[in-house]
């Protein structure tokens, strides 16, 4: 039976159900590092720890879009939620570095059945002329929800025992399961590129198009591979943050303190994505300024984070990175939603799933080398010249993407024709 149209309410489900699920990562992932510190882990071997979750969900990301796009999106939703909290309850049970990397690999796996399938969803009921806006709105319960998770997290770790945030981080994917199985309807794309709500957990996959388990397509596409590449190396850089500052800064300050300082930076980023993705909207011609302008912002957090021991001595440490971190957060508010948005405004209704895995791909590859690259870089040159060197690759990668993507204004917005019977035309019109 068809169900009304109503992408708002979707979306806000969607959003709940991601937000509740970072809430539950970002308790552990700042106390991974002094977690694999305490079971005799190095640098580069924290850096495998946390490389191994994202190389799992690399692995994972392109075959899981590919059948969500076939069967339905809230089967992997249901699935993933439920798996990401068992397995993390396991955590306190490890007791060497290879038990934490098979942990992070199983976590990795499941990850990848929630918010890029989730985040596929999103961008398959949005309309066309709010692309932006409710990818700003979903892509905002990441950074609220990591944002608020350290903090829980830090407190509860110095209160409870480092190993108590794992406990409570599995109740939480937990409740997200709860939530995606009575809450969220699951979609039906029709023949017509259209789509329809309905109540069915697995839904076949109707529109008639033939393809390839794993296709390039998309990498065709100047800006959906722009997009990839840039998202890539800013996932590489911004790594450092999530998986070394616990240890950067445990000289200066405790958990609970770096629990704040994360918080406020995702915090902040949360609450200005929908707005930027707003300005995304009203002008998309300029969304190649918001990506470079966001990335040169964060490169000057970051050097800020580098050299914060020896600048301003005369303010608190943590107000000095709370400092540096306030930019990473908003330079990376203006940069998400305009390269989320310009790798996905041109692809059709019927290929969101895979298009968005293969996306949230260049995440995890950014992720994974990040943990390993950077945590090389740190026992060799040392964390602060390890800032430095991620200032000086975000300024190489903005200019990389104005130089590729300044004319991203002279084309129009794929046209959809739902009135043919059965077939969805999509195709770039260039202006001369």
């Amino acid at each position: 039976m068809k169900e009304m149209y109503n992408p708002t309410e979707t979306v806000i489900i969607l959003w709940l159900i991601s937000f509740i699920t970072m809430i539950g990562i970002g308790l552990i992932a700042p106390l991974m590092s002094k977690y694999a510190q305490l079971l005799g882990a190095s640098n580069f071997e924290i850096g495998i720890i946390f490389g191994s979750f994202a190389l799992a969900r690399t692995l994972a990301q392109i075959p899981v879009g590919y059948f969500s796009d076939r069967y339905g999106k809230k089967i992997f939703l249901l699935i993933g939620t439920f798996l990401y909290g068992f397995f993390t309850i396991l955590y306190p049970l490890a007791n060497s570095v290879i038990h934490l990397i098979v942990l992070r690999v199983l976590n990795g796996i499941s990850s990848s059945l929630i918010n890029p399938v989730a985040g596929a969803y999103v961008a398959t009921v949005a309309p066309k002329e709010k692309l932006g806006e409710y990818m700003g709105l979903f892509n905002s319960a990441l950074p609220l929800g990591f944002s608020l998770g350290p903090l829980v997290g830090g407190a509860i770790a110095k209160w409870y025992g480092i190993e108590a945030p794992f406990y409570f981080c599995g109740v939480l994917s937990f409740v997200s399961f709860l939530i995606c199985l009575f809450k969220l309807k699951n979609i039906k794309i029709n023949r017509d590129g259209s789509f329809t709500y309905v109540s069915k957990l697995i839904v076949k996959y109707e529109i008639p198009v033939k393809r390839r388990f794993f296709s390039m397509e998309f990498l065709r596409d100047r800006y959906f591979f722009s997009a990839c590449i840039i998202n890539l190396i800013y996932y590489v850089v911004n790594t450092g943050i999530i998986a070394y500052l616990a240890v950067y800064v445990s000289s200066y300050m405790g958990l609970d303190e770096v629990g704040v300082l994360i918080a406020s930076t995702n915090l902040t980023m949360g609450a200005l994505q929908k707005k930027f993705g707003e300005i995304y909207d009203r002008s998309g011609k300029y969304g190649t300024l918001l990506v470079c302008g966001g990335l040169l912002l964060s490169a000057v957090g970051f050097y800020l984070l580098s050299i914060f021991p020896l600048c301003f001595t005369a303010l608190p440490p943590i107000l000095k990175m709370f400092s540096a971190l306030e930019l990473v957060a908003i330079g990376g508010a203006m940069y998400l939603p305009a390269v989320n948005s310009l790798a996905m405004k041109r692809v059709g209704m019927e290929e969101k799933g895979v298009a968005m895995g293969l996306f949230t791909t260049s995440l995890n590859i950014g992720m994974f080398l990040g943990a390993v690259v950077l945590g090389y870089l740190a026992d060799v040159f040392g964390l602060s010249n390890m800032y430095k060197i991620s200032s000086l690759i975000l300024i190489v990668v903005s200019v990389y993407s104005y130089l590729l993507n300044r004319k991203e204004g002279n084309y129009a917005d794929y046209k959809r024709d739902d009135s043919s019977c059965g077939e969805v035309k999509e195709g770039r019109i260039y202006k001369k």
